[in-house]
């Protein structure tokens, strides 16, 4: 009975609320003692105006954010796993350990969005600008990230393990270190990229653009860089094992002893 009037009590103080847009976002989970309860799951909050709020630490599992309004927003430690973000205005937005994994965010706003350590495992950001976003160590292993906006984003030891990256733009991006093992990258754009010590075996990367990247220490084992541009990458200790370079144009590249080069030259490669 006790369970029962409590559990009618949150609702009384809470759906009035829910229904409109609001400036204090913490009276959207508290009840009759002051007490925050932080859980909004499968709660619809799209086209809502939760700019500059504190969001941290909440429960948005499966929650409906589609087209809201988050920019400034602190939700770090967040749980948003299987949340709809779609088409939310996130520029600035604290995410740093929020879950994300299997969440929407199709079209999203995150220009410089802080989503370090963040785990988007499985997460669909399909042509979401991260433009200058903080994406150092975050988990975007099989996460789809097709025609993505990430140019100088910063993806240092992040996990991009299997994801799906065509036609991405990483330009001038931060991947020192970052997993991107049997990633999809065709036709993927790293102009000037640093990929220093980064992990590539196995990704497909055919038709991508280096150029200018710096690749000293990558490995590229098992990769296929069929019809890619390296003109003006640094190949310090690149690891080209195994990988394939047919059509692939080198040119200008620190690093290249003339025995790799004849390699690659006797595998396909256009220099």
């Amino acid at each position: 009975m006790i369970d029962n009037d409590f559990g009618l009590e949150f609702q009384r103080q809470n759906q009035p609320l829910v229904r409109q847009q609001t400036k204090d976002f913490s009276q959207l989970a508290k009840i009759s003692d002051g007490s925050t309860i932080g859980d909004l799951s499968g709660q619809d909050f799209s086209n809502q105006d939760l700019s500059g709020q504190d969001l941290s630490g909440s429960n948005f599992n499966n929650a409906d954010l589609s087209g809201a309004d988050l920019s400034e927003a602190n939700i770090s430690l967040a749980n948003l796993c299987g949340a709809n973000l779609s088409l939310a205005y996130m520029r600035g937005t604290n995410l740093i350990n929020a879950n994300l994994c299997e969440a929407e965010l199709i079209s999203t706003e995150l220009l410089s969005a802080e989503l370090c350590s963040a785990d988007l495992k499985g997460a669909n950001l399909s042509g979401a600008n991260l433009r200058g976003a903080s994406l150092s160590c975050a988990n975007l292993s099989h996460a789809n990230l097709s025609h993505t906006e990430l140019s100088s984003a910063d993806l240092s030891g992040a996990n991009l393990k299997k994801a799906y990256l065509r036609g991405a733009d990483f330009r001038y991006a931060n991947l020192i270190s970052a997993n991107l093992s049997y990633a999809y990258l065709s036709v993927s754009n790293l102009k000037a990229a640093c990929l220093i010590s980064a992990n590539l075996s196995g990704a497909y990367l055919r038709a991508a653009d280096f150029k200018n990247a710096d690749l000293r220490g990558a490995n590229l084992m098992d990769a296929n860089l069929n019809g890619a541009d390296l003109r003006g990458t640094n190949l310090k200790s690149t690891n080209f094992r195994r990988t394939k370079v047919k059509q692939a144009l080198f040119g200008k590249n620190l690093g290249l002893s003339e025995k790799i080069k004849f390699d690659l030259i006797e595998r396909g490669a256009i220099f």
